[in-house]
């Protein structure tokens, strides 16, 4: 037994050190937008920037003036109300009338067969910027982000010189409550760097498969995001974004994951509850679907990071001292990856500690959003879900648009 769990663990080794690698080569490649920048007041392209909203009376607000105060000369601001049941388009409308800058659309809450919400409200919202203005870039993003001045600024420039179709951020997280802490860091930076080398997904001779984006910060440039057929492209898609990405490449783009640093931050999550719904809704669409392969998807990441802690007490139990010191490293390459990440991106070191535990609540996660998936429960922002989490509600009325005075 000895000799045979000495295998397993050099074998498993081998593997963390290969991802560690992909770790450390990922941030020495990972553009920061802060050093781009920023753009020159004569020569900005014109910046439309779009904000699908529904229910965000908590952040919108805050969103919307984060957004007109960016010192960038050349931009507007679009706001989609997808029905919203609370005051988000009345604030919306009482900060649009006092800047001309802010236009807000009103749409509906029921969707038409075959569209999730998100991808219907930034397609709508889309169409009636379109319909009154036509910018040279593109910019997606989510009710919950704040902006510092020089955001955009910076990131235009950045896309300029890197020559990106679309450039995507993840912006620094907020994380307060012990399930953030232990999930967001995991599911939002540590999945797409630790497995997705960034030279093959910045590059264009690499397939859509290399490709990963996302959705709280998509600046396009208006050619690219028609040439790869916009969120219609991805209507039925819950992770729009990594489609998006994926189309984009499609069409012949370069797909830029960039670093937003202190300038573009968000908490995505409120506390463990919203935690546990906002990831079980759509952990499970990551595996395709298929029992199969999140069956697999659970089988890795057990072995890799749970398998050391159960290694470390079985060699401490029995006299197995070989077996205890590659289970520590084991243990301790996994959180050399984590602590690279949160070195960069600004988390609590001390957490990167927790990392098997952190693997473990993202199993449950992803096991609850198969139940989810298939039960047809959960839903998001009041709208039920079907079995493959698409809504069954139909929507036939058009969007109006308010404009600020």
């Amino acid at each position: 037994m000895p000799p045979l769990l000495i295998a397993y663990e050099l074998i498993v080794l081998a593997f963390l050190f290969a991802l560690l690698g992909i770790v450390l080569v990922n941030l020495r490649v990972l553009p920061k937008i802060e050093n781009y920048g920023p753009a020159s007041g004569d020569a900005a392209p014109k910046v439309a920037i779009l904000v699908p909203a529904r229910n965000e009376e908590v952040h919108i607000e805050a969103c919307l003036r984060s957004l007109l105060v960016q010192d960038y000369l050349n931009f507007e601001v679009w706001l989609y109300d997808d029905g919203s049941i609370d005051d988000t388009p009345q604030i919306a409308a009482r900060l649009a009338a006092s800047d001309p800058r802010l236009h807000v659309v009103s749409g509906v809450v029921e969707l038409p067969p075959g569209w999730l919400g998100k991808s219907h409200a930034c397609h709508r919202l889309y169409e009636a910027m379109c319909a009154n203005s036509m910018p040279d870039y593109v910019l997606f993003t989510d009710a919950d982000v704040r902006f510092e001045p020089g955001a955009v600024s910076h990131a235009i420039t950045a896309a300029q010189s890197l020559g990106a179709g679309l450039l995507s951020i993840f912006p620094r997280q907020i994380t307060l409550s012990w399930a953030e802490r232990l999930a967001v860091p995991l599911l939002l930076h540590w999945a797409v760097y630790s497995f997705l080398p960034l030279p093959l997904a910045h590059s264009k001779r690499t397939g859509p498969a290399f490709a990963a984006a996302n959705g709280q910060f998509m600046l396009f440039t208006r050619e690219a995001y028609e040439a790869c057929g916009g969120h219609a492209t991805v209507r039925a898609q819950v992770l729009e974004d990594v489609g998006l990405a994926r189309a984009i490449k499609r069409a012949g783009y370069t797909a830029l994951l960039a670093d937003g640093g202190p300038l573009i931050q968000t908490r995505m999550y409120d506390g463990p509850g919203e935690v546990w719904r906002g990831y079980s809704k759509n952990a499970y669409a990551f595996f395709g679907y298929s029992p199969f392969f999140l069956a697999t998807g659970i089988i890795v990441l057990s072995l890799l990071y749970i398998s050391p802690i159960a290694l470390i007490t079985y060699s401490l139990l029995s006299p197995q001292s070989s077996a205890l010191y590659l289970a520590v490293a084991m243990y301790v390459v996994a959180v050399v990856a984590r602590l690279a990440l949160a070195m960069r991106l600004r988390y609590r070191l001390i957490d990167t500690l927790l990392h098997p535990v952190a693997v473990l609540f993202l199993i449950a996660i992803c096991i609850n959003s198969m139940v989810w998936a298939l039960t047809g429960r959960g839903g998001w922002k009041g709208r039920a879900a079907s079995a493959r989490g698409l809504p069954t509600a139909r929507d036939q009325s058009a969007p109006t648009t308010r404009t600020g005075a």
